[in-house]
């Protein structure tokens, strides 16, 4: 796995605090996702934009918001990849 590959746990910890801080964000994000990471300045590799894309889709799946009402730890963010292998 390349430098550009490797998924960074500090910025999806950063995407994960700022979308549950801000309710316009998150309004924002569920129209676009994709172009509100990238207004706001998140520049996310392939693994972290597939990462956050399939979250987003298992939650929704699960009837349940896109972004959490409680902070994710490094632990359950860690899980989630782990989860991937």
């Amino acid at each position: 796995m390349t430098e550009d590959d490797e998924v960074r746990i500090d910025l999806l910890t950063r995407l994960a605090e700022h979308a549950m801080t801000d309710v316009a964000f998150r309004a924002e994000a569920r129209d676009d996702l994709a172009g509100t990471l990238t207004r706001h300045g998140y520049d996310l590799n392939g693994p972290e934009m597939a990462l956050v894309s399939e979250f987003r889709a298992s939650l929704e799946a699960a009837g349940i918001d896109f972004f959490l009402d409680h902070p994710l730890d490094r632990d359950q963010i860690e899980a989630i990849l782990a989860s991937r292998s």
